[in-house]
């Protein structure tokens, strides 16, 4: 008994510490703690995930919000740019993972937009996360998601302060998961990411139904972009160009 016990110590600890392992040993390295996607666009890691911060004409716009509860690099380069919480006007949410969500709640006045499919997920349940996710999720605290999230399924058009995005779902990673367009830099979140001098989706370990992410990418054959800014790596310029090379390659 006792022996059996120890056993299933040793899986409780060691389960989620190979997968930590697996994770960085496929991650492509970042960008660095601060990138400019864009002119007006620049990203922070934020307890490892990259936040988006979109300048409009009197506040500013975020895709995505980190791990990090506190949101303290995201609140050190807001004030940089002069900004307080109250002028973040919306927080589009690319998927329903923690690192992704962790932070939203700091921004009473903003409208929290995420994709329909994730919001259970986001108010706790786990049964569609990857594997890597159900480990991690078994023994780490959720944060709490925002109270009021406005669920979106593709294909809306969302307008804040002059500001134009536009959603496209590409369903995966996680069911939910979407994209947001912004002039020509699209918001992949981690349904697309930079890869070497490519792009590539994540591996399946990391994704509720790889080949359903993969599968997904043919609705970006109509969309203009030329730059992804995604959730861990950066940025990639030439993107659409390299996103027909990876399909041709699938």
């Amino acid at each position: 008994m006792k022996r059996k016990l120890l056993v299933a110590l040793a899986c409780i600890v060691l389960l989620p510490v190979l997968a930590i392992v697996a994770l960085f040993a496929t991650r492509e390295t970042p960008d660095g703690p601060r990138v400019d996607a864009a002119p007006g666009v620049v990203g922070i890691e934020a307890g490892g995930a990259y936040t988006w911060i979109v300048r409009t004409a009197h506040g500013a716009v975020l895709v995505d919000a980190g791990l990090d509860v506190a949101g303290a690099a995201i609140l050190a380069e807001l004030k940089a740019q002069r900004l307080d919480t109250a002028r973040v006007q919306a927080v589009l949410i690319t998927h329903g993972h923690p690192d992704h969500y962790a932070g939203a709640g700091l921004f009473p006045r903003a409208t929290i937009v995420a994709g329909s499919e994730d919001l259970a997920m986001m108010r706790g349940d786990t049964s569609h996360y990857s594997r890597f996710g159900r480990i991690i999720g078994s023994v780490m605290p959720l944060p709490a998601a925002p109270r009021t999230i406005t669920g979106v399924r593709g294909g809306e058009r969302l307008e804040f302060d002059g500001a134009s995005f536009t959603v496209i779902a590409t369903p995966g990673h996680s069911p939910g998961s979407v994209m947001y367009l912004y002039t020509d830099v699209l918001f992949t979140g981690d349904s697309l990411m930079r890869k070497k001098d490519g792009v590539a989706i994540v591996p399946s370990l990391f994704s509720e139904d790889a080949a359903r992410n993969r599968a997904s990418l043919r609705a970006l054959d109509h969309v203009a972009f030329e730059t992804i800014a995604d959730g861990h790596a950066g940025v990639a310029p030439g993107a659409k160009r390299k996103l027909a090379r990876f399909l041709a390659g699938s």
